[in-house]
């Protein structure tokens, strides 16, 4: 959990809230959130086309058929031809299309939660994702530099190695629980493998979720492969005596397009490296206007074996 913006959050809510006491100022235009589609990771030529669901369809009706045809062969051949080489290459094939390689990196995935000698993060960086709108105008300043002043590095999880079950289980995506992913081919926009010096790189980017109060680690895209910062976490944040006092309703967040992207020894399945780019705005109504702050938190990830 993003403690540092939580707790930069609460902070704004008291004064946002004070400020809506006092009176406004100037009428705030409230402007929509800026929904982030572009990829964030500028991926050039490491990775495959975008697979389509029509690819999809024609990928497992071709794979049926191929499947089929080979079936035919090995029947009428000698079956003693096939070498125990053959078999490990067929079984360490590399996945294709949208709906295998998500089920690939979750299997990879949730193994190096469950069985890897330790993980080690590397950093966490918080920064603010595009336009901050709604703050009454008379503290607009003070609220941007407040939120801009306090993004950056969370040195809590720079250079910190988990290995026992509880702490990978508590820090390690998803936070709190004993999976790193459930995400199936609906929850994802894209999925894409290329191989590079021997390993695989797969890239996961989830369908944008709309704005609502209601996301938890079942419920939504993003929450179900991120430490997605959950609406009603930080609803608790905020004194309801401030709430009752200052019309302050209750949070609600969106998270646009975010990516994850891992390395795997397709020998093992291990997953070694895991970078993930989260994208998240919270929305805060407040006296009848909503406070809206789009931000980004990346987290990268050495797997160790």
């Amino acid at each position: 959990m993003a403690k540092k913006i939580l707790a930069i959050l609460l902070a704004l809510s008291l004064v946002f809230a004070f400020a809506a006491c006092g009176g406004k100022g100037d009428d705030v235009t409230t402007t929509a959130p800026i929904e982030t589609t572009e990829d964030p990771f500028a991926a050039g030529d490491e990775t495959d086309a975008p697979a389509t669901e029509a690819t999809v369809a024609d990928e497992t009706a071709a794979a049926t058929e191929a499947a089929s045809d080979a079936a035919e062969e090995t029947t009428a051949a000698d079956t003693s031809d096939v070498s125990v080489e053959e078999t490990t290459e067929a079984a360490n094939a590399m996945p294709e299309g949208k709906a295998a390689i998500v089920e690939y990196y979750n299997t990879a995935i949730n193994n190096a939660k469950k069985n890897s000698k330790s993980i080690h993060s590397n950093y966490m960086k918080h920064a603010v994702a595009g336009e901050i709108t709604g703050i009454p105008s008379a503290l607009d300043s003070i609220g941007q530099s407040l939120i801009k002043d306090n993004m950056g590095e969370d040195d809590s999880k720079k250079n910190v190695t988990w290995t026992s079950a509880a702490d990978k289980n508590a820090y390690f995506p998803v936070e709190g629980e004993t999976y790193a992913s459930k995400l199936t081919a609906a929850d994802v926009k894209d999925a894409k493998i290329v191989e590079k010096d021997g390993k695989w790189i797969i890239r996961i980017t989830t369908v944008a979720d709309p704005r609502s109060e209601g996301y938890s680690h079942s419920n939504g895209h993003a929450p179900k492969a991120f430490n997605a910062v959950l609406p009603g976490i930080i609803d608790g944040y905020i004194p309801g005596i401030v709430k009752s006092m200052f019309s302050v309703g209750t949070v609600a967040t969106g998270y646009p397009s975010s990516t994850v992207q891992v390395t795997v020894d397709p020998a093992t399945g291990n997953v070694t490296h895991a970078n993930y780019m989260l994208y998240w705005t919270l929305y805060i109504p407040l006296s009848g206007t909503d406070v809206v702050l789009p931000f980004s938190t990346e987290n990268d990830y050495n797997i160790n074996w």
